[in-house]
Protein backbone atom coordinates (compact mmCIF):
# COMPACT_ATOMS: atom_id res chain seq x y z
CA UNK A 1 0.00 0.00 0.00
CA UNK A 2 1.27 3.43 -1.06
CA UNK A 3 2.76 5.37 2.29
CA UNK A 4 0.51 8.17 2.92
CA UNK A 5 1.04 8.92 6.40
CA UNK A 6 3.48 12.10 6.60
CA UNK A 7 4.99 14.17 9.15
CA UNK A 8 4.33 17.21 6.68
CA UNK A 9 0.67 17.27 6.07
CA UNK A 10 1.34 19.76 3.29
CA UNK A 11 3.13 17.33 1.53
CA UNK A 12 0.45 14.93 1.70
CA UNK A 13 -2.17 17.49 0.50
CA UNK A 14 0.76 18.01 -2.53
CA UNK A 15 0.57 14.36 -2.86
CA UNK A 16 -2.95 14.05 -3.34
CA UNK A 17 -3.37 16.82 -5.68
CA UNK A 18 -0.96 15.11 -7.67
CA UNK A 19 -2.38 11.87 -7.47
CA UNK A 20 -6.18 12.95 -8.35
CA UNK A 21 -4.85 15.73 -10.55
CA UNK A 22 -7.39 14.90 -13.62
CA UNK A 23 -10.53 15.37 -11.08
CA UNK A 24 -8.83 18.77 -9.76
CA UNK A 25 -8.30 20.06 -13.48
CA UNK A 26 -11.83 19.71 -14.40
CA UNK A 27 -13.13 20.87 -10.80
CA UNK A 28 -11.03 23.25 -11.62
CA UNK A 29 -12.18 24.10 -15.22
CA UNK A 30 -15.59 23.83 -13.73
CA UNK A 31 -15.25 26.15 -11.12
CA UNK A 32 -14.30 29.07 -13.62
CA UNK A 33 -17.63 28.33 -15.12
CA UNK A 34 -19.41 29.15 -12.40
CA UNK A 35 -17.47 31.92 -11.40
CA UNK A 36 -17.37 33.47 -15.16
CA UNK A 37 -21.66 32.98 -15.68
CA UNK A 38 -21.78 33.99 -12.24
CA UNK A 39 -20.03 37.32 -12.89
CA UNK A 40 -22.45 37.88 -16.04
CA UNK A 41 -25.61 38.67 -13.84
CA UNK A 42 -24.47 42.04 -12.45
CA UNK A 43 -24.06 42.68 -16.10
CA UNK A 44 -27.18 42.05 -16.67
CA UNK A 45 -28.90 43.92 -13.56
CA UNK A 46 -27.43 46.94 -14.85
CA UNK A 47 -28.79 46.26 -18.11
CA UNK A 48 -32.07 45.68 -16.85
CA UNK A 49 -31.79 49.44 -14.23
CA UNK A 50 -31.09 50.79 -17.86
CA UNK A 51 -33.39 48.73 -19.45
CA UNK A 52 -35.88 50.76 -17.06
CA UNK A 53 -34.48 54.28 -18.38
CA UNK A 54 -35.16 53.18 -22.08
CA UNK A 55 -32.65 50.84 -22.78
CA UNK A 56 -32.92 47.52 -24.95
CA UNK A 57 -34.94 44.24 -23.43
CA UNK A 58 -33.33 41.15 -21.88
CA UNK A 59 -33.21 37.81 -23.09
CA UNK A 60 -34.98 35.95 -20.34
CA UNK A 61 -34.21 32.66 -22.04
CA UNK A 62 -30.70 33.62 -22.08
CA UNK A 63 -30.82 34.27 -18.24
CA UNK A 64 -32.73 30.78 -18.16
CA UNK A 65 -29.46 28.94 -19.27
CA UNK A 66 -27.20 30.88 -17.77
CA UNK A 67 -28.63 29.67 -14.31
CA UNK A 68 -28.80 26.15 -15.53
CA UNK A 69 -25.20 26.16 -16.43
CA UNK A 70 -24.45 27.19 -12.76
CA UNK A 71 -26.03 24.58 -11.22
CA UNK A 72 -24.36 22.35 -13.39
CA UNK A 73 -20.69 23.62 -13.10
CA UNK A 74 -21.43 24.54 -9.43
CA UNK A 75 -22.90 20.67 -8.41
CA UNK A 76 -19.32 19.54 -10.80
CA UNK A 77 -17.31 21.35 -9.15
CA UNK A 78 -18.52 20.38 -5.65
CA UNK A 79 -18.38 16.56 -6.74
CA UNK A 80 -15.14 16.77 -8.54
CA UNK A 81 -13.00 18.07 -5.42
CA UNK A 82 -15.30 15.45 -2.32
CA UNK A 83 -15.59 12.42 -4.29
CA UNK A 84 -10.91 12.17 -4.09
CA UNK A 85 -11.54 13.63 -0.43
CA UNK A 86 -13.37 10.58 0.56
CA UNK A 87 -10.86 8.43 -0.93
CA UNK A 88 -8.41 10.32 0.56
CA UNK A 89 -9.71 9.53 3.99
CA UNK A 90 -10.83 5.93 2.90
CA UNK A 91 -6.92 5.16 2.14
CA UNK A 92 -5.63 7.11 5.50
CA UNK A 93 -7.50 4.82 6.83
CA UNK A 94 -6.59 1.84 5.47
CA UNK A 95 -3.42 2.81 6.44
CA UNK A 96 -3.50 3.33 9.95
CA UNK A 97 -5.30 -0.02 10.88
CA UNK A 98 -2.55 -1.91 8.57
CA UNK A 99 -0.28 -0.01 10.51
CA UNK A 100 -1.98 -1.48 13.79
CA UNK A 101 -2.32 -5.19 12.41
CA UNK A 102 1.29 -5.15 11.80
CA UNK A 103 1.86 -4.65 15.50
CA UNK A 104 0.63 -6.72 18.62
CA UNK A 105 -2.13 -4.78 19.98
CA UNK A 106 -0.39 -4.78 23.81
CA UNK A 107 2.31 -2.05 21.58
CA UNK A 108 -0.35 0.29 21.34
CA UNK A 109 -2.24 -0.32 24.63
CA UNK A 110 -1.73 3.31 26.36
CA UNK A 111 -4.66 4.18 23.68
CA UNK A 112 -7.70 3.60 24.87
CA UNK A 113 -11.04 2.48 22.61
CA UNK A 114 -12.60 5.54 22.12
CA UNK A 115 -9.22 7.54 21.50
CA UNK A 116 -8.34 4.76 18.54
CA UNK A 117 -11.71 5.27 17.65
CA UNK A 118 -11.51 9.32 17.68
CA UNK A 119 -8.25 8.73 15.35
CA UNK A 120 -9.66 6.24 12.59
CA UNK A 121 -13.41 8.44 12.56
CA UNK A 122 -13.06 11.65 13.39
CA UNK A 123 -9.76 12.99 13.15
CA UNK A 124 -9.49 11.41 9.57
CA UNK A 125 -13.10 13.49 8.98
CA UNK A 126 -11.45 16.56 10.30
CA UNK A 127 -8.12 15.62 7.71
CA UNK A 128 -10.25 15.00 4.88
CA UNK A 129 -11.89 18.18 5.18
CA UNK A 130 -8.09 20.05 4.12
CA UNK A 131 -8.07 18.28 0.73
CA UNK A 132 -12.21 18.56 0.30
CA UNK A 133 -13.73 21.99 1.79
CA UNK A 134 -10.21 23.60 2.35
CA UNK A 135 -9.47 23.14 -1.48
CA UNK A 136 -12.56 23.66 -2.67
CA UNK A 137 -12.81 27.26 -0.99
CA UNK A 138 -9.16 28.31 -1.96
CA UNK A 139 -9.87 27.41 -5.26
CA UNK A 140 -13.21 29.24 -5.20
CA UNK A 141 -11.88 32.70 -3.48
CA UNK A 142 -8.25 32.34 -6.28
CA UNK A 143 -10.51 31.77 -8.86
CA UNK A 144 -13.52 34.54 -8.22
CA UNK A 145 -10.79 37.11 -7.78
CA UNK A 146 -9.17 35.97 -11.59
CA UNK A 147 -12.50 36.76 -13.13
CA UNK A 148 -14.13 39.52 -10.51
CA UNK A 149 -11.26 42.00 -9.67
CA UNK A 150 -10.70 43.33 -13.56
CA UNK A 151 -14.69 43.54 -14.22
CA UNK A 152 -14.43 45.76 -11.19
CA UNK A 153 -11.37 47.75 -12.24
CA UNK A 154 -13.27 47.94 -15.51
CA UNK A 155 -16.00 50.06 -14.21
CA UNK A 156 -12.94 52.12 -12.29
CA UNK A 157 -9.78 51.19 -11.32
CA UNK A 158 -9.79 52.83 -8.05
CA UNK A 159 -12.82 50.68 -7.01
CA UNK A 160 -10.29 47.97 -6.58
CA UNK A 161 -9.08 49.36 -2.88
CA UNK A 162 -12.68 49.31 -1.79
CA UNK A 163 -12.29 45.66 -1.66
CA UNK A 164 -9.66 46.28 1.09
CA UNK A 165 -12.08 46.19 3.99
CA UNK A 166 -13.39 42.83 2.86
CA UNK A 167 -10.24 40.87 2.73
CA UNK A 168 -8.65 42.53 6.04
CA UNK A 169 -11.55 41.06 7.58
CA UNK A 170 -11.14 37.82 6.67
CA UNK A 171 -7.53 37.92 6.98
CA UNK A 172 -8.09 39.14 10.50
CA UNK A 173 -10.74 36.16 11.22
CA UNK A 174 -8.74 33.62 9.85
CA UNK A 175 -5.50 34.57 11.84
CA UNK A 176 -8.07 34.28 14.95
CA UNK A 177 -9.43 31.17 14.66
CA UNK A 178 -6.29 29.65 13.53
CA UNK A 179 -5.01 30.22 17.00
CA UNK A 180 -7.25 27.72 18.07
CA UNK A 181 -5.24 24.91 17.20
CA UNK A 182 -4.43 23.80 20.44
CA UNK A 183 -8.00 23.91 21.86
CA UNK A 184 -9.27 22.05 18.95
CA UNK A 185 -6.61 19.15 19.98
CA UNK A 186 -7.49 19.15 23.64
CA UNK A 187 -11.46 18.67 22.26
CA UNK A 188 -10.56 15.98 20.18
CA UNK A 189 -8.80 14.13 22.91
CA UNK A 190 -11.81 14.91 25.41
CA UNK A 191 -14.11 13.45 22.60
CA UNK A 192 -12.12 10.44 22.38
CA UNK A 193 -11.97 9.84 26.41
CA UNK A 194 -15.63 10.64 26.24
CA UNK A 195 -16.16 8.04 23.46
CA UNK A 196 -14.26 5.65 25.68
CA UNK A 197 -16.78 6.40 28.69
CA UNK A 198 -19.26 5.44 26.65
CA UNK A 199 -18.11 2.33 25.40
CA UNK A 200 -17.21 1.20 29.32
CA UNK A 201 -20.87 1.98 30.07
CA UNK A 202 -22.64 -0.35 27.88
CA UNK A 203 -20.06 -3.09 28.19
CA UNK A 204 -20.46 -2.53 31.96
CA UNK A 205 -24.02 -2.55 31.85
CA UNK A 206 -23.81 -6.11 30.69
CA UNK A 207 -23.00 -7.25 34.13
CA UNK A 208 -25.54 -7.50 36.27
CA UNK A 209 -23.16 -6.91 39.44
CA UNK A 210 -22.43 -3.39 38.11
CA UNK A 211 -26.35 -2.59 37.30
CA UNK A 212 -27.19 0.62 38.74
CA UNK A 213 -23.92 0.88 40.50
CA UNK A 214 -21.97 3.46 38.52
CA UNK A 215 -22.36 6.80 40.73
CA UNK A 216 -18.21 7.65 40.44
CA UNK A 217 -18.10 6.31 36.89
CA UNK A 218 -21.38 9.01 36.13
CA UNK A 219 -19.19 11.81 38.30
CA UNK A 220 -15.96 11.42 35.88
CA UNK A 221 -18.25 10.82 32.68
CA UNK A 222 -19.57 14.34 33.87
CA UNK A 223 -15.83 15.46 33.95
CA UNK A 224 -14.44 14.80 30.93
CA UNK A 225 -17.75 15.51 29.19
CA UNK A 226 -18.11 19.41 30.63
CA UNK A 227 -14.28 19.66 29.38
CA UNK A 228 -15.09 18.51 26.40
CA UNK A 229 -18.02 20.98 25.66
CA UNK A 230 -16.64 23.61 27.80
CA UNK A 231 -13.82 24.05 25.66
CA UNK A 232 -16.20 23.96 22.07
CA UNK A 233 -17.80 26.90 24.10
CA UNK A 234 -14.40 28.83 24.11
CA UNK A 235 -13.38 28.25 20.62
CA UNK A 236 -17.40 28.68 19.33
CA UNK A 237 -17.29 32.22 21.21
CA UNK A 238 -14.33 33.13 19.64
CA UNK A 239 -15.62 32.38 16.19
CA UNK A 240 -18.65 33.95 17.37
CA UNK A 241 -17.56 37.48 17.87
CA UNK A 242 -15.36 37.37 15.20
CA UNK A 243 -17.13 35.94 12.57
CA UNK A 244 -19.21 39.48 12.06
CA UNK A 245 -16.35 40.76 10.81
CA UNK A 246 -16.40 39.35 6.92
CA UNK A 247 -20.42 40.97 6.54
CA UNK A 248 -19.39 43.67 8.04
CA UNK A 249 -15.96 43.92 5.82
CA UNK A 250 -18.50 43.39 2.68
CA UNK A 251 -20.57 46.29 3.79
CA UNK A 252 -17.91 49.05 4.38
CA UNK A 253 -16.17 48.10 0.86
CA UNK A 254 -19.46 48.65 -0.67
CA UNK A 255 -20.35 52.41 1.21
CA UNK A 256 -16.62 53.07 -0.18
CA UNK A 257 -17.29 51.70 -3.69
CA UNK A 258 -20.76 54.01 -3.90
CA UNK A 259 -19.06 57.24 -2.31
CA UNK A 260 -16.04 56.50 -5.53
CA UNK A 261 -18.95 55.90 -8.03
CA UNK A 262 -20.66 58.75 -6.98
CA UNK A 263 -17.12 61.12 -7.06
CA UNK A 264 -17.42 59.99 -10.76
CA UNK A 265 -20.30 60.86 -11.44
CA UNK A 266 -21.32 57.06 -12.47
CA UNK A 267 -25.01 56.30 -13.14
CA UNK A 268 -27.02 54.02 -10.54
CA UNK A 269 -27.25 51.31 -12.59
CA UNK A 270 -22.89 51.03 -11.98
CA UNK A 271 -23.38 51.18 -8.16
CA UNK A 272 -26.29 48.24 -9.19
CA UNK A 273 -23.24 46.09 -11.12
CA UNK A 274 -20.78 46.89 -8.56
CA UNK A 275 -23.11 45.29 -5.54
CA UNK A 276 -23.54 42.62 -7.63
CA UNK A 277 -19.96 42.27 -8.09
CA UNK A 278 -18.58 42.40 -4.71
CA UNK A 279 -21.37 40.09 -3.52
CA UNK A 280 -20.06 37.46 -5.58
CA UNK A 281 -17.22 37.85 -3.38
CA UNK A 282 -19.18 37.24 -0.28
CA UNK A 283 -19.88 33.64 -0.65
CA UNK A 284 -16.66 32.37 -1.18
CA UNK A 285 -15.17 34.93 1.55
CA UNK A 286 -17.94 33.42 3.77
CA UNK A 287 -16.51 29.82 3.18
CA UNK A 288 -13.10 30.99 3.10
CA UNK A 289 -13.75 32.13 6.46
CA UNK A 290 -14.09 28.66 7.58
CA UNK A 291 -10.91 27.49 6.58
CA UNK A 292 -9.06 29.15 9.85
CA UNK A 293 -11.73 26.95 11.68
CA UNK A 294 -11.55 24.03 9.62
CA UNK A 295 -7.36 24.25 9.05
CA UNK A 296 -6.94 24.64 13.21
CA UNK A 297 -9.11 21.57 13.69
CA UNK A 298 -7.86 19.46 10.57
CA UNK A 299 -4.01 20.47 11.85
CA UNK A 300 -5.06 19.04 15.23
CA UNK A 301 -6.86 16.25 14.41
CA UNK A 302 -3.34 15.13 11.96
CA UNK A 303 -1.11 15.30 14.96
CA UNK A 304 -3.21 12.87 16.54
CA UNK A 305 -3.26 10.88 13.28
CA UNK A 306 0.19 10.89 12.78
CA UNK A 307 1.36 10.46 16.36
CA UNK A 308 -0.45 7.15 16.55
CA UNK A 309 1.27 6.10 13.35
CA UNK A 310 4.57 7.25 14.50
CA UNK A 311 4.34 5.28 18.31
CA UNK A 312 2.91 2.32 15.52
CA UNK A 313 6.07 2.53 13.54
CA UNK A 314 8.20 2.90 16.47
CA UNK A 315 6.89 0.28 18.13
CA UNK A 316 7.57 -2.18 15.56
CA UNK A 317 10.93 -0.69 15.28
CA UNK A 318 11.66 -1.82 18.66
CA UNK A 319 10.03 -5.04 18.10
CA UNK A 320 12.50 -5.47 15.62
CA UNK A 321 15.04 -5.01 17.47
CA UNK A 322 14.48 -7.05 20.71
CA UNK A 323 13.96 -9.66 18.69
CA UNK A 324 17.24 -9.09 17.41
CA UNK A 325 19.37 -8.50 19.99
CA UNK A 326 17.71 -11.83 22.10
CA UNK A 327 18.15 -14.29 18.85
CA UNK A 328 15.43 -16.72 19.89
CA UNK A 329 14.99 -16.14 23.65
CA UNK A 330 11.76 -15.07 25.54
CA UNK A 331 12.37 -12.20 27.81
CA UNK A 332 10.79 -13.25 31.28
CA UNK A 333 10.54 -11.81 34.94
CA UNK A 334 14.00 -10.25 34.09
CA UNK A 335 15.47 -13.76 32.34
CA UNK A 336 15.58 -14.92 29.02
CA UNK A 337 14.25 -18.49 28.19
CA UNK A 338 14.96 -20.57 25.65
CA UNK A 339 11.77 -21.95 24.30
CA UNK A 340 11.49 -24.45 21.55
CA UNK A 341 8.42 -25.56 19.54
CA UNK A 342 8.36 -28.84 17.65
CA UNK A 343 6.68 -28.62 14.22
CA UNK A 344 3.73 -30.61 14.09
CA UNK A 345 3.12 -30.98 17.85
CA UNK A 346 1.34 -29.58 20.44
CA UNK A 347 3.12 -28.06 23.40
CA UNK A 348 1.50 -27.25 26.38
CA UNK A 349 2.62 -23.93 28.34
CA UNK A 350 2.08 -24.55 31.99
CA UNK A 351 2.77 -22.27 35.33
CA UNK A 352 0.50 -20.96 38.43
CA UNK A 353 -2.11 -17.55 37.63
CA UNK A 354 0.06 -14.63 37.22
CA UNK A 355 3.38 -15.92 36.01
CA UNK A 356 3.72 -14.85 32.85
CA UNK A 357 2.44 -17.91 30.42
CA UNK A 358 0.08 -15.44 28.56
CA UNK A 359 2.98 -12.97 28.24
CA UNK A 360 5.56 -15.85 26.94
CA UNK A 361 2.86 -17.20 24.04
CA UNK A 362 2.44 -13.34 22.91
CA UNK A 363 6.05 -13.08 22.63
CA UNK A 364 6.40 -16.50 20.92
CA UNK A 365 3.43 -14.60 18.42
CA UNK A 366 5.40 -11.87 17.37
CA UNK A 367 8.90 -13.61 17.42
CA UNK A 368 6.92 -15.97 14.37
CA UNK A 369 5.36 -13.21 13.05
CA UNK A 370 8.33 -11.20 12.53
CA UNK A 371 10.78 -14.01 11.99
CA UNK A 372 9.78 -16.68 9.70
CA UNK A 373 7.75 -17.01 6.65
CA UNK A 374 4.91 -18.98 8.57
CA UNK A 375 1.35 -17.55 9.18
CA UNK A 376 -0.06 -17.37 13.10
CA UNK A 377 -3.14 -17.91 14.51
CA UNK A 378 -3.63 -16.63 17.79
CA UNK A 379 -6.42 -16.82 19.81
CA UNK A 380 -6.62 -14.90 22.94
CA UNK A 381 -8.77 -15.72 26.56
CA UNK A 382 -11.61 -13.16 25.81
CA UNK A 383 -11.33 -13.40 21.53
CA UNK A 384 -13.72 -10.66 19.97
CA UNK A 385 -16.76 -12.36 17.64
CA UNK A 386 -18.71 -9.44 15.37
CA UNK A 387 -21.80 -9.07 14.93
CA UNK A 388 -22.36 -11.12 11.89
CA UNK A 389 -23.47 -14.87 11.32
CA UNK A 390 -22.08 -17.72 12.83
CA UNK A 391 -20.40 -18.48 9.63
CA UNK A 392 -18.93 -15.09 8.80
CA UNK A 393 -17.39 -15.05 12.20
CA UNK A 394 -15.34 -18.26 11.14
CA UNK A 395 -14.30 -17.49 7.45
CA UNK A 396 -13.84 -13.93 7.79
CA UNK A 397 -15.10 -12.65 4.41
CA UNK A 398 -13.01 -15.16 2.58
CA UNK A 399 -14.86 -17.13 -0.15
CA UNK A 400 -17.08 -20.03 1.04
CA UNK A 401 -16.89 -23.20 -1.03
CA UNK A 402 -18.85 -26.29 0.23
CA UNK A 403 -15.56 -28.33 1.48
CA UNK A 404 -15.46 -24.89 3.90
CA UNK A 405 -19.53 -25.66 4.84
CA UNK A 406 -18.54 -29.20 5.33
CA UNK A 407 -15.89 -28.52 7.82
CA UNK A 408 -16.97 -26.16 9.11
CA UNK A 409 -20.37 -28.13 10.08
CA UNK A 410 -17.39 -30.83 11.32
CA UNK A 411 -16.09 -28.82 13.66
CA UNK A 412 -18.92 -27.22 15.36
CA UNK A 413 -20.37 -30.79 16.03
CA UNK A 414 -16.90 -32.23 17.17
CA UNK A 415 -16.83 -28.49 19.78
CA UNK A 416 -20.53 -29.01 20.96
CA UNK A 417 -21.86 -26.14 19.10
CA UNK A 418 -24.04 -27.58 16.25
CA UNK A 419 -27.69 -27.56 19.18
CA UNK A 420 -28.14 -24.06 18.18
CA UNK A 421 -30.42 -24.63 15.33
CA UNK A 422 -32.66 -27.66 13.76
CA UNK A 423 -31.21 -26.92 10.52
CA UNK A 424 -27.19 -26.65 9.42
CA UNK A 425 -28.36 -23.76 7.28
CA UNK A 426 -30.21 -21.93 10.32
CA UNK A 427 -27.15 -22.84 12.37
CA UNK A 428 -24.07 -21.28 9.58
CA UNK A 429 -26.93 -18.23 9.62
CA UNK A 430 -26.76 -17.79 13.24
CA UNK A 431 -26.30 -14.40 14.60
CA UNK A 432 -23.86 -14.70 17.20
CA UNK A 433 -24.28 -10.53 18.60
CA UNK A 434 -21.96 -8.09 19.03
CA UNK A 435 -19.07 -9.42 21.06
CA UNK A 436 -20.38 -13.45 21.00
CA UNK A 437 -23.07 -11.71 23.42
CA UNK A 438 -25.58 -14.45 22.37
CA UNK A 439 -23.10 -17.51 23.35
CA UNK A 440 -21.44 -18.05 26.70
CA UNK A 441 -17.75 -17.44 27.11
CA UNK A 442 -17.02 -20.56 26.66
CA UNK A 443 -18.88 -21.21 23.30
CA UNK A 444 -17.40 -17.86 21.77
CA UNK A 445 -14.29 -18.79 22.91
CA UNK A 446 -14.22 -22.29 21.12
CA UNK A 447 -16.24 -20.91 17.72
CA UNK A 448 -12.67 -18.77 17.92
CA UNK A 449 -10.79 -22.15 17.89
CA UNK A 450 -12.60 -23.01 15.08
CA UNK A 451 -11.95 -20.11 13.51
CA UNK A 452 -8.47 -20.54 14.30
CA UNK A 453 -8.44 -24.53 12.64
CA UNK A 454 -9.99 -22.96 9.43
CA UNK A 455 -7.16 -20.32 8.77
CA UNK A 456 -4.68 -21.38 6.70
CA UNK A 457 -2.19 -20.87 9.70
CA UNK A 458 0.49 -23.17 10.37
CA UNK A 459 0.96 -22.40 13.71
CA UNK A 460 -1.99 -22.13 16.61
CA UNK A 461 -1.42 -20.21 19.24
CA UNK A 462 -4.52 -20.60 22.01
CA UNK A 463 -4.71 -18.95 25.50
CA UNK A 464 -6.31 -21.78 27.93
CA UNK A 465 -8.41 -22.75 25.09
CA UNK A 466 -10.61 -25.35 27.23
CA UNK A 467 -10.71 -23.21 30.51
CA UNK A 468 -14.81 -22.71 29.78
CA UNK A 469 -15.16 -26.46 29.28
CA UNK A 470 -16.11 -29.74 31.19
CA UNK A 471 -13.21 -32.24 31.54
CA UNK A 472 -15.44 -34.65 29.75
CA UNK A 473 -15.94 -32.76 26.82
CA UNK A 474 -12.11 -31.37 26.64
CA UNK A 475 -11.06 -34.62 26.77
CA UNK A 476 -13.76 -35.97 23.66
CA UNK A 477 -12.38 -32.56 21.66
CA UNK A 478 -8.57 -33.31 22.07
CA UNK A 479 -8.81 -36.81 20.95
CA UNK A 480 -11.11 -36.21 17.67
CA UNK A 481 -9.31 -33.28 17.30
CA UNK A 482 -5.41 -34.84 17.21
CA UNK A 483 -6.05 -36.75 14.24
CA UNK A 484 -6.88 -33.18 12.21
CA UNK A 485 -4.09 -31.33 13.14
CA UNK A 486 -1.83 -34.37 12.05
CA UNK A 487 -3.70 -34.48 9.01
CA UNK A 488 -3.09 -30.71 8.36
CA UNK A 489 0.63 -30.36 9.67
CA UNK A 490 -0.99 -27.74 12.59
CA UNK A 491 1.87 -26.88 14.75
CA UNK A 492 -0.18 -26.23 18.06
CA UNK A 493 1.15 -23.71 21.65
CA UNK A 494 -1.13 -23.56 24.20
CA UNK A 495 -1.67 -22.28 27.85
CA UNK A 496 -3.44 -24.45 30.85
CA UNK A 497 -4.03 -25.55 34.28
CA UNK A 498 -5.47 -28.70 33.11
CA UNK A 499 -4.02 -32.39 32.97
CA UNK A 500 -6.03 -33.40 30.72
CA UNK A 501 -5.48 -30.70 28.41
CA UNK A 502 -1.59 -31.79 28.96
CA UNK A 503 -1.89 -35.73 28.87
CA UNK A 504 -2.90 -34.90 25.27
CA UNK A 505 -0.02 -32.60 24.37
CA UNK A 506 3.42 -34.25 23.14
CA UNK A 507 5.65 -31.54 24.97
CA UNK A 508 5.74 -28.96 28.07
CA UNK A 509 7.38 -26.17 29.76
CA UNK A 510 6.54 -25.79 33.40
CA UNK A 511 7.44 -21.90 33.97
CA UNK A 512 7.99 -20.46 37.31
CA UNK A 513 8.79 -16.30 37.76
CA UNK A 514 11.21 -16.81 39.86
CA UNK A 515 13.08 -19.61 38.68
CA UNK A 516 12.07 -19.35 34.66
CA UNK A 517 11.78 -22.84 33.51
CA UNK A 518 11.36 -25.44 36.17
CA UNK A 519 11.25 -28.34 34.05
CA UNK A 520 10.29 -29.28 29.87
CA UNK A 521 10.12 -32.69 27.99
CA UNK A 522 7.76 -34.77 26.99
CA UNK A 523 5.00 -35.16 28.94
CA UNK A 524 3.92 -38.52 28.53
CA UNK A 525 7.34 -39.10 29.93
CA UNK A 526 7.39 -36.41 32.91
CA UNK A 527 3.47 -37.50 33.48
CA UNK A 528 4.74 -41.11 34.80
CA UNK A 529 7.63 -40.27 36.64
CA UNK A 530 6.68 -39.53 40.42
CA UNK A 531 9.70 -37.25 40.99
CA UNK A 532 9.45 -35.07 37.92
CA UNK A 533 8.10 -31.26 38.86
CA UNK A 534 5.25 -31.64 36.16
CA UNK A 535 3.71 -34.87 38.60
CA UNK A 536 3.92 -32.93 41.60
CA UNK A 537 2.00 -29.63 39.92
CA UNK A 538 -0.68 -32.47 39.04
CA UNK A 539 -0.44 -34.41 42.09
CA UNK A 540 -4.00 -33.08 43.35
CA UNK A 541 -5.84 -33.55 40.20
CA UNK A 542 -4.32 -36.88 39.61
CA UNK A 543 -6.05 -38.02 42.99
Amino acid sequence: MKQRIQKNIFRVVANQIVEFSPFYIVAIISLVGTHYVQSLFPEYAKDLADMVGGGPALNIYHLFLLAASILVFRTASRLLFFYPARIFQRNLRSEVLMEMERVNPSRYSNYSSGQLFQVLYNDLEHVRAIVGFVLLQVCNVIIASVIIIPKIMAIHPSLILTLSPMFLALAFFTYVASKNKVRYTSIQHYQGEVQNFIMESYIGKRTIKNYGSESSFIDIFKSWSFKELHNYYITGAIVSVTRPLIPLGVGLSLLWGAAVIHREGEPASTLIMFSGLSFLFLEPLMFVSWIGIILSRSLGAWSRVWTLSSDLRESSLRENQIISSESDSISYWGKLLKIEFPPNEITAVLGKTGHGKTEVIKQVADRLRLTSDEKVSFVFQAPYLYNDSLMNNVLLGREVSKSDVSLLLEYLELFGLDYFAESDQELLDLEVGEHGTRLSGGQAKRLCIIRSLMSDASTLIWDDPFSSVDVILEKDIMKKLRPILDREHKTVILTSHRLSTVEESDNIYLLDKEEGIIESGKSATLLNNPESKLHEYFKDQMV
